[in-house]
């Protein structure tokens, strides 16, 4: 029997991407699954898919970096499984320009949504968990969070700190049952990978460059990795990146 059979898996921005992979790999495994994003459509479409496959999948569309809508996400996968074993930290999105003429309403989306959303969702989730005694928490960061690339300015600090709140919140809940860690993916070739090559700010030639496999990651191989860390077979990984 797989490691994560039977368990409930919250997916935050799980309606395409990285997002809907990872649901799909725990799904595959025997998990069922809370998809939430902004979009009702893309979500259905989601679920829809994870379904035909015979995977156990419900959606509920909000925003994650507000707290009244996350509370409700957590209550409706609460009435739908009665547990929540697993959270997903995936929703994101990449505003990238010159740090003098950001914009300020492109700096606070990006922190709302990828440090304040994951704590919000981790908060929500954890007091479920700790009560539980039981449950991972998985954030996806980025090798952005680790270093300096001019014009993401936003992106990169935000990714830092899911580093820092993975590396605090897992410590502070180490001996309370509940696992926090990340995951920080190079470059994954993704539709918002795709947009910035369709928009003229990044080239698939300069990523698979500097790359030492000569190529970017595909969505499935971070999905993988996900799978086995939020498993009972990485019981012992926590507070770490």
């Amino acid at each position: 029997m797989s490691a994560i059979a039977g368990r409930v898996a919250l997916v935050t921005g799980g309606s395409r991407g990285v997002g809907l992979q990872m649901a799909q790999a725990l799904g595959q495994a025997g998990a069922r699954v809370m998809l939430t994003a902004r979009k009702a459509q893309e979500l259905d479409a989601a679920a829809s898919m994870l379904r035909s496959q015979g995977i156990t999948a419900h959606t509920v569309a909000a925003d994650s970096s507000d707290p009244e809508q996350i509370r409700e996400v957590v209550d409706q996968t609460l009435q739908q499984f009665g547990a929540v074993d697993i959270l997903i930290n995936n929703a994101g999105l990449a505003k990238i320009g010159p740090s003098e003429t950001m914009p300020l309403e492109d700096w606070y989306q990006q922190v709302d949504v990828m440090y304040n959303g994951v704590f919000l969702c981790m908060q929500s989730v954890g007091r479920v968990m700790l009560e539980q005694q039981k449950g991972v928490i998985l954030s996806i960061s980025s090798i952005g969070g680790l270093g300096a690339w001019p014009m993401r300015q936003a992106y990169n600090s935000a990714k830092a700190a899911v580093i820092s709140l993975t590396e605090n919140i897992g410590c502070e809940w180490a001996r309370r049952g509940v696992r926090v860690v990340s995951v920080a993916p190079g470059v994954t070739r993704t539709a918002m990978l795709q947009q910035m090559v369709d928009e003229g700010i990044a080239t698939l030639k300069k990523y698979n460059d500097r790359t030492p496999m000569g190529r970017v990651a595909e969505v499935d191989e971070i999905a993988k990795a996900v799978q086995f860390l939020v498993s009972d077979r990485a019981s012992y990984i926590t507070a770490t990146t």
